[in-house]
């Protein structure tokens, strides 16, 4: 998540969208007074190395970091004021009505479909045990890891919406992600030329349509899961 009142917005990061290519680039066009949440250390050195600037503002202050370790807090369990996947219902919580209201909020949104065959390959990164040295996963093994996985995770909507409707006032496409986020600065008066990098995008190795991959089972539970969205983007099986 980025909020900015310097450029006057907020970037709910989801989870599978691009969100970390968007923030390393964000980022760049943030003040030192805006809130800049965090990146893993890889993702957090590439986004030094393109000229962003790096999580700020999101610590408690010192006396409260003191009064934690002396009540025995585990060291960085309270330092962060935000989580870099904070949903729009938890920030409005947080920051002034007014505020709130007028800054431009965005996030990203992606076909739940194809953002499944991502969240595999991004949990087969992360889990050893998914994953087998030198060998490619079956679309079997696809299958039944995400068959496995809570409703919760097969889509964003609980991060930029609440029960019915979105919080944000604007939806930008994973599959035009360039030209909408391009529209989104220059409407926020920012003209400088960006490239997106891959953040992560090496980690899918199997480019297969979406289709070809995900079985009879996995669609209904996706179709299920992520009808809000579906219905939203008029996304498509």
């Amino acid at each position: 998540m980025i909020l900015s009142r310097h450029r006057r917005f907020i970037f709910f990061k989801t989870i599978k969208t691009g969100g970390t290519s968007c923030e390393i680039v964000l980022s760049r066009f943030c003040g030192p007074k805006d809130v800049i949440t965090y990146l893993p250390p890889p993702d957090e050195r590439l986004r030094r190395s393109l000229g962003g600037r790096p999580e700020q503002n999101n610590r408690d202050a010192f006396h409260k970091r003191l009064a934690g370790r002396l009540l025995g807090w585990e060291r960085g369990k309270q330092k962060r004021l935000f989580d870099h996947n904070i949903s729009a219902i938890e920030l409005r919580a947080q920051i002034p009505d007014q505020e709130w209201h007028s800054l431009l909020k965005f996030t990203v949104a992606r076909n739940p479909f194809d953002r499944a065959i991502s969240k595999y390959f991004h949990d087969r990164h992360h889990n050893t045990s998914l994953a087998v040295p030198g060998s490619q996963p079956s679309k079997d093994d696809i299958n039944e890891y995400l068959l496995t996985l809570p409703d919760r995770d097969l889509t964003n909507w609980h991060i930029y919406a609440d029960d019915k409707v979105p919080l944000v006032d604007r939806i930008v496409r994973y599959e035009n992600l360039s030209d909408e986020i391009a529209s989104i600065l220059r409407s926020l008066g920012i003209t400088e030329e960006f490239a997106l990098p891959r953040a992560k995008g090496a980690w899918r190795t199997n480019r297969e349509p979406y289709r070809s991959i995900i079985g009879a089972e996995l669609r209904q539970k996706i179709e299920a899961a992520a009808s809000n969205e579906l219905e939203l983007m008029y996304y498509k099986w």
